[in-house]
């Protein structure tokens, strides 16, 4: 699985379709929509993505998106769109592999 250490604490990353459905639900926003015009999308995406890691390891994930928000500095950003790129990208390969 994948992950990204933010303030010093390590969360596993899940692309998942109800994360994909609750970032544009709570956003308004569709996830193709997402670029660097807007830097916080980007970062909200991720936390949605880590709500589906920590529930995927049986791990509790009590955090709001704006706490969330918050362990992020702007240094991160890039390692946040590796992340969503490298998290989506994965799950692409892996259908990709078992439809063979």
């Amino acid at each position: 699985m994948i992950e990204i250490k933010l303030d010093g604490k390590t969360f596993p990353v899940r692309a998942t379709m109800r994360a994909w459905k609750r970032f544009e639900d709570n956003t308004g926003k569709k996830v193709a929509e997402v670029d660097s015009n807007d830097v916080t999308l980007i970062p909200e995406l991720v936390y949605y993505f880590v709500q589906e890691g920590c529930k995927a390891q049986g791990m509790a994930f009590e955090m709001d998106v704006d706490d969330f928000l918050g362990l992020i500095e702007i240094a991160d950003l890039p390692a946040l769109s590796k992340t969503v790129a490298d998290c989506m990208g994965n799950q692409k390969k892996a259908r990709a592999k078992a439809s063979r």
